[in-house]
C-alpha cells in the first residue's frame, strides 16, 4: 500500500508490517527535501504503527558536509524515539567510503541517542527483507 508518492516513495505492507523506501539524493533535491523526506518516514512510522522499516539507500547520493548529514542524521535519530519502530535494516550504497562514514555516524548516534532498536545494513533487498520478518 503506497502512503505517500512523490520525492520518495512510501510503501507499506500491512502483511509483513515493513515501511519500505527508497532513500532520495541529497545532491539532486538539497537538504531541506531530505529532512521533510525523513520527517514523512517518521509520521508514517506513528499514524501506521510501524516496527520494521527498510531504508534503501543503494542508489542515493549524499554530496554534502559532513555536519549537514550529521543534522539531518541526528534529527531523524531523535525523532525516531517517539516512534514503536523495533529493526531498521538498510540496503548499503557500493562507495566504501560512504559506507565507512554511515557505519561510523549510526554507531555514534544510536549510543548518543540510546536508541532502544536493532540496525543492521545489508548489500541487498532479500537479505534485508530475511532479517527484517526473523
Amino acid at each position: 500500500m503506497i502512503i505517500y508518492s512523490g520525492i520518495v516513495t512510501l510503501d507499506y505492507n500491512p502483511e509483513t508490517g515493513i515501511l519500505t523506501t527508497t532513500m532520495p539524493n541529497v545532491h539532486e533535491f538539497g537538504t531541506e527535501d531530505v529532512s521533510f523526506c525523513l520527517g514523512l518516514i517518521i509520521e508514517s512510522i506513528i499514524n501506521y504503527d510501524i516496527k520494521k522499516l527498510l531504508l534503501d539507500s543503494s542508489e542515493s547520493v549524499m554530496e554534502v558536509e559532513d555536519e549537514a548529514y550529521k543534522a539531518i542524521t541526528l534529527k531523524f535519530g531523535i525523532d525516531m524515539r517517539e516512534t514503536c519502530l523495533k529493526k531498521i535494516a538498510r540496503i548499503s550504497t557500493t562507495d566504501t567510503e560512504r559506507e565507512k562514514q554511515a557505519d561510523k555516524l549510526s554507531a555514534e548516534l544510536r549510543l548518543e541517542l540510546n536508541l532502544p532498536l536493532e540496525f543492521k545494513s545489508f548489500a541487498n533487498r532479500d537479505e534485508a527483507m530475511v532479517w527484517l520478518l526473523s
